[in-house]
């Protein structure tokens, strides 16, 4: 049997906490997940149409035993669009666990473009995990956005 407990105050050093403990204390209370009733629920919507530039609204997630938190509108840049073909970009929070970065962030996924465009595949490592907030759909030749070309995905299954 192995039994773990804490916290305890520390007495010349005898005890120390790491992250992941201070996360354990929340498994099976709060999922991973976009907590929905804080913000804008990181909700993706256009912001500069004929540049390809998208807002990201405030919200709170928790994803592999971290929390993110976004306390202002932010924005993301997409990639140029495909001359002859479209392409799905999605935004996503990507959770970092690498000793190097050990952090989570709100960045673009570029697609591949093809005739019949796919979303991107989702990186998921030991270390790195992405969840998509929304897909892009880009038509080839323009670089202009509508909020009719974004799809949430927030509150599925793949966020």
């Amino acid at each position: 049997m192995a039994v773990t407990s804490g916290f305890y105050n520390s007495i010349n050093g005898d005890r120390t906490y790491n992250a992941e403990q201070m996360s354990a204390i929340f498994d099976g209370i709060i999922n991973d997940g976009v907590l929905a009733n804080i913000g804008k629920v990181f909700q993706v919507r256009v912001s500069a149409s004929e540049r390809g530039i998208v807002s990201v609204g405030t919200g709170r997630a928790w994803f592999n035993s971290t929390w993110i938190y976004n306390d202002s509108l932010g924005f993301i840049q997409l990639a140029d669009s495909d001359s002859l073909l479209d392409r799905i970009d999605a935004v996503v929070i990507e959770v970092d666990h690498s000793e190097s970065v050990r952090a989570a962030s709100i960045k673009r996924v570029t697609g591949t473009a093809a005739s019949n465009p796919t979303k991107p595949a989702m990186t998921s490592t030991d270390e790195v995990h992405q969840y998509p907030l929304a897909y892009i759909h880009r038509t080839a030749g323009t670089n202009s956005i509508s909020d009719s070309d974004i799809t949430n995905a927030v509150g599925t299954s793949e966020c």
